[in-house]
């Protein structure tokens, strides 16, 4: 339930935490509340201590200082196993064991928690089934037999085989070809509008960052400079090294890929409404204006046609429209 200020309360928070190696500081002093069902994306340059920040909370690198707390409870009061098995995580390398068969690898957390060997087995079909893998040609295979994409998703399947309610991903995506790492991205989306897991996601890619985001954390040299929901930094960034993470003078192009194509776009009438999207340039009230503004900008156009997901015209999109919101037209 909300508290009293409405906010949702916090699932994991961190509290004046730091961490030092030696001399060398590499998260100072951060305090970060995640509430329950959040994508939060950690996102800054290498070595701003995001990845140090998200191992932090299972405990696979311990904190110098201050508190790190789920649920109320503090992590070291927790023993580090349980406290893992409790949490997912995936990682860039997928981490899957080499000798094991895809379906042995999906079900290790359960085993290791002695689930029923029937119950492990149903818990995979789902997870396979979920995540766009066909038992029969995939459960039976070895990592080194899937593609990139493939192993991700079984990577994925295994961080979630416990129905953990917290998932850490450190940039699982980083290592994939963009068209995969998009798929995989979507994927991300629709399973998480699924399940409504509590996601800490790192990545350095800003466009990955700005897609995937309930809320984005911005760090610094171990510092954590600004956060907020994706549109709101990118229309007010905190100083002029956020501007630049998210792109400087590209982030009105940016900020048009958050904002759909239904939101701008001018309801046909009744007359004219209803009738086949023959249009080829037409899109889809789905599609972002970062899109259309592309369409518009390639065919030498300043409008288009707006279908539905059957394929309807249910609108059109003016240039004027894409560009300027229509509350703040004179």
């Amino acid at each position: 339930m909300p508290d009293q200020s409405g906010a949702a309360p916090a699932l994991i928070e961190l509290d004046a935490v730091t961490k030092r190696f030696g001399d060398a500081t590499a998260v100072d002093a951060i305090s970060l509340a995640i509430p329950r069902g959040e994508l939060c994306v950690l996102v800054g340059t290498s070595g701003c201590g995001k990845s140090t920040t998200l191992r932090m909370i299972n405990r696979l690198i311990e904190h110098s200082s201050g508190q790190i707390r789920i649920d109320g409870q503090q992590i070291r009061d927790v023993d580090e196993q349980r406290l893992r098995r409790r949490i997912g995580y995936a990682i860039q390398s997928t981490g899957l064991f080499p000798h094991w068969t895809v379906a042995r690898n999906i079900g290790l957390v359960p085993r290791l928690l002695r689930w029923p060997a029937a119950r492990i087995a149903a818990r995979v079909s789902e997870l396979l089934a979920l995540l766009g893998l066909d038992e029969d040609e995939f459960a039976g295979k070895y990592p080194h037999q899937l593609s990139g994409g493939q192993a991700q998703r079984v990577g994925v399947a295994r961080a979630l085989a416990a129905d953990p309610e917290i998932l850490l991903m450190d940039e699982p995506f980083g290592a994939l070809d963009p068209i995969t790492r998009e798929s995989l991205q979507d994927e991300l989306l629709r399973l998480q509008a699924r399940l409504h897991k509590t996601i800490v996601f790192v990545t350095h890619d800003m466009d990955e960052a700005l897609k995937l985001a309930d809320r984005l954390v911005v760090m610094d040299t171990g510092r954590i400079v600004q956060q907020g929901s994706a549109a709101a930094l990118l229309q007010a960034p905190a100083n002029a090294f956020v501007e630049s993470l998210l792109g400087g003078r590209d982030r009105g192009l940016k900020h048009a890929a958050l904002t759909r194509v239904a939101e701008r776009m001018r309801p046909l009438t009744d007359a004219q409404a209803g009738g086949p999207a023959v249009d080829t340039l037409g899109v889809s009230a789905d599609d972002s204006l970062r899109q259309a503004l592309s369409l518009m900008l390639w065919h030498g156009v300043d409008s288009l046609l707006v279908s539905d997901t059957q394929g309807q015209v249910v609108g059109s999109l003016s240039l004027q429209d894409a560009v300027v919101e229509r509350n703040t037209r004179a």
